[in-house]
């Protein structure tokens, strides 16, 4: 009797301890999980896990920002605008050593010279083309050569290059976009601007237009004479964390589309009926 009264305390001993470690070790488990989520949100460079960081969107309903372009030629120059910019620019200000990337989409039917027929001229099949070709866009594949040139307060300038592919008038080239972008916290002086923490881009480019296979009317001569041979571009704008056409930031942190309110920061669809995961519903 004494020998099974014995076994009986060993054994409820071992179950104790293995309640024990299994406690312990779900404990240590929740711990990482917290600290792990604790890490991430005290980035607030990149407060919703994205790989770069923060996603700024290109999207200002006061038409601020500005393309503008300049051809130089012995009989005529030309400079036209377009404050119809929209994209996107991802980066992590807290670690730009990282990168981007990013896309501008400017409509070429939004470019403007000072003189409609030649603005007309401009979009048609001899020029831009662009009833087939509608859009220029500049998709940023990386953002490189990234260097600190001046810190202060909740404002942070770098010079970079946007690396990746130019496209417009049925053609596709890569190129190389030197500019200098700065990072501002959003503060009561920013939020004269737009809400949200931004990010202000000036860069500049220059593009040869054979290289897209614009030639202008046949036998005329024009570029050359009267359009350049290589179009100067300047880009000047502003993108912020919070876009104007999205739902409002409180229900949409990071930015996308679809918003799920169990779900804010865009992972794969939820169970409509069951939006925020739970494994059993409760009707009382």
């Amino acid at each position: 009797m004494g020998q099974k009264a014995g076994n009986i305390n060993k054994y409820k001993e071992g179950v104790i301890m293995m309640k024990a470690m299994k406690n312990m070790i779900l404990g240590l488990v929740l711990t990482g999980a917290m600290m792990t989520t604790a890490a991430a949100q005290k980035d607030p460079g990149n407060p919703c896990g994205h790989k770069n960081g923060m996603m700024f969107h290109i999207d200002d309903p006061m038409s601020r920002n500005s393309v503008t372009f300049k051809s130089t030629a012995p009989l005529e120059d030309i400079v036209g605008t377009s404050n119809e910019i929209t994209g996107y620019i991802q980066f992590n200000p807290s670690h730009p050593e990282n990168g981007g990337h990013g896309e501008f989409t400017v409509p070429v039917a939004s470019l403007n010279t000072g003189i409609p027929l030649r603005d007309e001229h401009l979009r048609s099949a001899d020029w831009l083309n662009a009833g087939a070709y509608p859009d220029i866009k500049l998709t940023v594949k990386n953002i490189k050569n990234i260097k600190e040139v001046k810190s202060s307060g909740d404002a942070q300038t770098y010079d970079i290059t946007f690396m990746g592919n130019l496209s417009f008038n049925g053609k596709t080239r890569y190129t190389e976009v030197k500019g200098r972008m700065t990072y501002l916290q959003e503060s009561e002086a920013t939020k004269q601007r737009m809400p949200g923490d931004l990010v202000a881009v000036r860069a500049e480019l220059n593009i040869p237009l054979a290289e897209f296979d614009v030639i202008g009317p046949e036998g005329m001569g024009i570029i050359g004479s009267k359009v350049g041979k290589t179009i100067d571009v300047e880009i000047s704008l502003m993108a912020s964390t919070r876009a104007s056409s999205l739902a409002a930031e409180a229900g949409n942190p990071c930015g996308d589309k679809a918003m799920n309110p169990c779900n804010p920061c865009g992972g794969k669809s939820m169970d409509a009926h069951n939006p925020c995961g739970m494994k059993k519903s409760d009707s009382r």
